[in-house]
């Protein structure tokens, strides 16, 4: 990708963090990145190319992240596990290249875009495998079901995050829930 390419692609996930997917057009993004209009329309024919670029932008880093909190060491026990899904939520909330807002309005787009849902089908497949494979080396039953469970948990925390920001979502909120439910999962 261009460079120039990729100062859009930047600009349009910032527009849409902001503003959700309808703000989005040519000349927003345009303005987003201190570019002239005709420098986005040079690059995207549509405001659905720019949008469609942007997922893919939005779930590579936020795959990369995934990778990154479920790469080995693996966690051998619950409490390590715990642990290690506490970290990915870090990653998710601090990545400021690939906004929660933006991920969740861009996914939401998918849900209605044949065009774009294989990408956030690739993000889901990733975000799951990651989180099966991490559950499964804690030696937790059903890992794929005990993985969905979890992303059930994760997701639904995010997502009140993106809607009403909270300072300690992480420490004091999503921590012992984490832990709770890994316990409970382990214990069936």
């Amino acid at each position: 990708m261009s460079d120039r390419r990729r100062l859009i692609v930047e600009a349009a996930l910032r527009v849409i963090a902001r503003d959700g997917v309808n703000a989005a057009t040519h000349r927003a993004v345009a303005a987003e990145a201190g570019v002239a209009l005709a420098s986005t329309t040079y690059h995207f024919t549509s405001k659905s190319e720019i949008v469609a670029e942007a997922l893919e932008l939005a779930i590579d880093r936020s795959i990369a992240a995934v990778e990154s909190c479920t790469a080995p060491p693996l966690p051998a026990t619950t409490a390590a596990l715990a642990d290690r899904l506490v970290e990915l939520v870090e990653a998710l909330c601090a990545d400021d290249q690939a906004p929660l807002a933006a991920q969740y309005e861009l996914l939401i787009e998918a849900g209605r875009s044949p065009r774009l849902r294989r990408l956030a089908e690739r993000w889901d497949g990733a975000y799951l495998g990651g989180l099966g494979t991490v559950v499964a080396a804690a030696g937790v039953a059903e890992p794929d079901e005990a993985a969905r469970i979890l992303s059930d948990l994760i997701e639904g925390a995010l997502l009140d995050h993106v809607t009403a920001p909270q300072d300690e979502l992480v420490g004091e909120t999503l921590r012992p829930r984490i832990a709770r439910v890994v316990a409970g999962l382990a214990a069936t």
